[in-house]
This record gives C-alpha cells, structure tokens and sequence, in this order.
C-alpha cells in the first residue's frame, strides 16, 4: 500500500511488478509480466464479481496509448474539447501559454466580465494543469481574479488556450527500456 495514496498498491515478485490503483469502484492495474497479472485477476474474481473492461484507453480525462515500447499519457482530446467549447478550435496556436512580460494585477480600471464564464475556463484549465507544467502558472495566476475578472484577465486566459491549440497531445511517455 501506498504511502501518501493509500488506494494505490505495489506488488514486486523478484524482477517484475505489478500496480493497482483503486478509484472508487475501479480498478485500474497493469504490471511487466502477463502472468503476474493473469494470477492477480484469478485472485480477484476469486474474491469479488468483477468485469475486465480491456485494455484501458480513457480514464479521468486521461488517454493511454500503449504501445510494445511504453506508455503514453495525454489529454489531447480533453484539450480539443475545451477548444471547441470555447470556440476556439480554430484560434491562432501560440508558442508560449504567457508572455514572460503580462504583469496581471487587480485591474480594477478594467471592464469586467462574465463571472460564470471565466470561473468556468479556468475551471476547464485546472483539469489540465496536473500534466501540463506548461501552463501551470499561468492558470493559477488567472485562477486568483476568478472573484473580480476583467478583460485583461480573460485575454491572458483565452491565451492560454489557443496555446493548447499548439500542443493538443502533450503528455507523459514512460518507456519500458
């Protein structure tokens, strides 16, 4: 059992592994030996009535492509998702989520805006902020005028997003070598 996240488990038999994460009424597991993961599901079913879903592709807005040499985590289309939703699926990309000059501050001579609006692109943000260190300053930056935004807090947003326009698939590869 894990330490800190008590829901994730390890497993080690000699060289190979396996790793079980529990997520309220899902298990997610893999491991490096296919009969290491064959004796876990026998234990399992053994233990409880459970269904095999197959291989895992989604989960939490999370896409896993795997392949003979690893695995690749990504949220692309959770990324061209808020795109859309913003209407911003055909936007300029940008090459930078925040330009190293924008001071935001309280603005307080700015124009406000919608309340409900901003909240909900930050809130679409911050689901992606967890694998992208990339703009994980920049949203919790615009996160902080979330109780009186402005238009110069929405143009740093909107930035942010047609960057993600520039980087739709941009995640973690974990190679088996």
């Amino acid at each position: 059992m894990g330490s800190v996240d008590k829901t994730l488990f390890l497993l080690r038999q000699g060289i190979d592994s396996i790793i079980v994460q529990i997520y309220v009424d899902n298990i997610i597991f893999g491991g490096s030996s296919h009969s290491l993961v064959a004796k876990f599901v026998d234990t399992m079913r053994r233990e409880f009535k459970m269904s095999m879903m197959g291989e895992l592709n989604f989960f939490l807005r999370l896409q896993i492509k795997q392949t003979q040499d690893g695995t690749f985590v990504h949220q692309g289309k959770y990324t061209k998702d808020v795109l859309k939703k913003f209407d911003m699926g055909e936007a300029k990309p940008l090459l930078m989520p925040m330009s190293t000059m924008t001071a935001l501050d309280v603005d307080e001579d700015g124009e406000l805006v919608d309340q409900k609006e901003y909240r909900s692109m930050i809130g679409s943000l911050l689901y992606l902020t967890a694998m992208r260190l990339d703009i994980h300053f920049a949203v919790c930056l615009c996160a902080r005028f979330q109780a009186s935004s402005h238009t110069s807090h929405k143009q740093v947003v909107k930035r942010i997003i047609k960057y993600l326009r520039f980087t739709p698939e941009f995640g973690l590869w974990y190679s088996l070598w």
